[in-house]
């Protein structure tokens, strides 16, 4: 199982996390509950996975007082945080690296630039239905510690099927239409999957927001990946899938991942 590791924050924000009862969260111990009320939850990836509409974790009125009362985490410290909780609970809650950010792991070797500016406007990753269950359970301190929450796209029987982690500063609160979470810092995607069995093929791995299919064998078992002091997981075969949505991914491109398609030996 994976193990827990540390976050890259302030000695200030690590006093304070390790006062509170969820940074001690870890292997053998329970997925927190949601306590804040959102009507999706219990239909994670549930059923047909047709975007019908956009919708927020918080109401637009809470979104715009929490705004005016908060200083924002930075993504990447988000992004540590969220990893050592899912490490924390083993390989069955997985947080795959994905399409953008994979490519600056595997080929630029980081995520910022020497300036300290992201290389990318989001942070790409794949989860499984647990992961993004237990993902929205960890709002409501995502929402109090950090200024950030979560808006979603889901299907026309409402469920799930993409996921935005934004921090509140700086982001346009607007439900018409799925676009990039624009924000002071950048988003955290999460491009849930669903498990599929295919006779003859065995099983594979969904992305419902692109409708683009792996082998399981393809991501699973997940890899670790040290980068600074965040322990990221990647797919057990990171170039084959990017191979496969990118053509050539060793030369930078503003070329995006290609959708609808089935990736195979």
């Amino acid at each position: 199982p994976f193990s827990p590791i540390s976050s890259t924050i302030s000695s200030k924000e690590e006093e304070e996390l390790n006062s509170r009862s969820l940074i001690n969260m870890c292997v053998g111990e329970e997925v927190p509950t949601v306590t804040h009320e959102i009507s999706y939850s219990a239909k994670v990836l549930q059923g047909t996975v047709d975007t019908c509409g956009v919708d927020y974790f918080r109401s637009e009125s809470e979104w715009i007082e929490k705004q005016q009362q908060t200083i924002c985490t930075p993504s990447i410290n988000v992004y540590a945080w969220l990893m050592d909780k899912v490490n924390c609970f083993g390989e069955g809650y997985p947080l795959w690296t994905a399409y953008g950010e994979l490519i600056h792991l595997l080929r630029d070797k980081t995520l910022i630039n020497p300036d300290g500016t992201y290389l990318d406007d989001d942070f790409d990753t794949w989860v499984t239905h647990p992961t993004l269950q237990m993902i929205l359970n960890l709002e409501p301190y995502l929402w109090s510690h950090f200024g950030w929450s979560i808006r979603f796209s889901y299907s026309c029987d409402k469920s799930i099927i993409f996921a935005q982690l934004t921090p509140v500063c700086g982001h346009e609160y607007y439900t018409n239409r799925l676009a990039k979470a624009k924000a002071q810092y950048p988003a955290i995607e999460l491009y849930a999957m669903r498990k599929e069995y295919r006779e003859g093929e065995g099983w594979w791995l969904k992305d419902l927001q692109t409708k683009t299919s792996f082998p399981l064998d393809w991501l699973v078992p997940a890899r670790r990946h040290q980068y600074g002091t965040i322990n990221l997981q990647i797919p057990a075969q990171s170039e084959k899938i990017l191979d496969c949505v990118y053509g050539n991914w060793h030369v930078p491109s503003k070329g995006h991942a290609r959708v609808n398609k089935e990736c195979r030996d």
